[in-house]
């Protein structure tokens, strides 16, 4: 407790660069967890008690071998920022549609082929992001072959729109 009698609001924890595989299910009782950063280690899949945490407004999962990304996802409705660039995802789940506050989603790096169609209903990102620090998606260093790259040339506006006219 601080002096003020409050419990401190910026929760962050950070097990970066420890050649984790999994997480213990313990640490879903962390609900009030507002940044977590589970940056290079070694997760094929996105541990369960993550979609417990639902108070997370950031989430780093990058430079991980996370291969898919569970529906869940969609419980995690504060997050602002989610990265999960360096991975070997080949395809987004829809719940991951719903992330709606989503500002950053950096998803560069990986095998993604193509976007689902609810892609569109993420509105808070700006563009198609290119340096790091930017807000918006990154999402170009994928081989993408849905969409086509001439769509991802317009923005991500134009690739809004395609994927709202159902890639037509």
């Amino acid at each position: 407790m601080c002096r003020s009698g409050r419990r401190p609001e910026g929760t962050v924890l950070s097990l970066a660069n420890n050649q984790l595989s999994s997480l213990p299910a313990s640490l879903s009782n962390l609900t009030r967890l507002r940044k977590l950063n589970l940056s290079h280690n070694l997760m094929a899949h996105l541990p369960g008690c993550i979609y417990s945490m639902k108070a997370l407004v950031f989430l780093d999962l990058s430079c991980n071998r996370l291969e898919n990304v569970a529906e869940n996802i969609q419980a995690l409705l504060e997050l602002k920022i989610l990265i999960m660039e360096g991975n070997q995802l080949q395809c987004l789940p829809r719940g991951l549609c719903f992330l709606i506050r989503l500002e950053l989603l950096n998803l560069d790096f990986n095998h993604i082929r193509d976007l689902p169609e609810e892609m569109h209903h993420l509105s808070r990102l700006q563009k198609l992001a290119c340096h790091p620090l930017d807000k918006g998606l990154h999402i170009v260093h994928n081989p993408l072959i849905k969409p086509l790259k001439e769509v991802m040339e317009g923005g991500l506006a134009a690739l809004f729109n395609y994927l709202r006219s159902g890639g037509e």
